[in-house]
């Protein structure tokens, strides 16, 4: 970062120095001077700043001489020997989950769990990103850290999660007259700090413009979050829990419309995600699948957690 502001720093005095009225100094690769009254030069690192006249500068940039350059932050281009993975940005797309059979059929008594895919979205931070160079600028090793933050919009929105179980387990919502009550949202978070170990290869590590991109790889990720957001249609009135068979098992006032219940919920504390990458310049397109489960052994439903999505912007 801080050669970015050198260069640019560095490109603004050689405007306002030529403009100033030194029309007799010019340098190019070497330090030779060339120039005449009329018309100066100076040329560095495949960019050349030209005066003509006595108001007037013209700055061109020669991508040819870029791959020689020493300034690897400017855009578009990286130093020469330098490999650049496919990890650090803001990604988003959608998730969701599968049982052992890769569909999406749950037991009967895990119904609350069914997933409104449409709505059940994801957002990945991943704010660094360390690179090692296997071969020749073309294959490489990607690492970093990141944040994962998963929803998981349920179709079904008259259950109510308990905490108090030793599984996972949620009651039908009923009102003071016996009705089902449907609120208004019902959806899980999770949160996960992720660290991945990617294997990549690129067609051109020296513009990422013109470069084909596949990675694949491991994610692991520790939980650091995790919440039931419930929004109920009314407050400071009664509301009556009952199972799948009619048994009442308890009764609840809500006092706020939205309700957060922070629970552990009987998840797996880590997770290990399958990944794929690839992409064409800077479009990137990803994919994963947790080849752990999701609950905790006997503690709910046997589910593997998928996500897949694009990433928006890349660094």
């Amino acid at each position: 970062m801080k050669r970015k502001f050198f260069f640019a720093g560095t490109v603004m005095f050689l405007l306002l120095f030529l403009l100033s009225g030194n029309d007799l100094f010019a340098q190019d690769h070497h330090g030779h001077k060339h120039g005449s009254k009329d018309s100066t030069e100076y040329s560095m690192g495949g960019m050349k700043i030209k005066k003509i006249g006595e108001d007037s500068v013209m700055v061109c940039f020669n991508h040819h001489d870029w791959d020689h350059s020493d300034m690897p932050g400017f855009p578009f281009w990286n130093k020469k020997n330098k490999f650049n993975g496919h990890w650090a940005g803001v990604e988003l797309g959608w998730n969701g989950y599968v049982n052992s059979d890769f569909n999406s059929t749950l037991p009967d008594n895990y119904k609350f769990l069914d997933l409104n895919n449409s709505r059940s979205m994801m957002v990945n931070l991943n704010p660094f990103e360390f690179n090692l160079n296997l071969c020749k600028n073309h294959f490489g090793l990607t690492s970093g850290l990141g944040f994962e933050f998963n929803n998981y919009f349920f179709t079904d929105k008259n259950y109510y999660f308990s905490s108090d179980s030793a599984a996972i387990i949620a009651f039908r919502i009923y009102d003071a007259f016996g009705a089902k009550v449907n609120m208004n949202q019902s959806k899980m978070v999770i949160s996960w700090l992720n660290v991945p170990i990617l294997f990549e290869y690129q067609t051109n590590a020296r513009m990422k413009m013109n470069s084909f991109h596949v990675s694949a790889g491991v994610i692991g990720g520790i939980r650091i979050g995790q919440y039931v957001k419930q929004d109920y249609p009314g407050i400071n009135q009664p509301y009556t829990l009952k199972d799948e068979e009619g048994n009442v098992i308890g009764t609840f006032t809500p006092e706020k419309y939205k309700n957060r219940d922070h629970s552990q919920l009987h998840l797996n504390q880590f997770k290990l995600d399958a990944t794929l990458r690839v992409g064409w310049s800077f479009l990137n397109l990803f994919a994963s699948y947790s080849i752990s489960p999701m609950f905790k052994k006997d503690q709910g439903p046997v589910l593997y957690p998928w996500n897949v999505g694009i990433t928006l912007v890349g660094w």
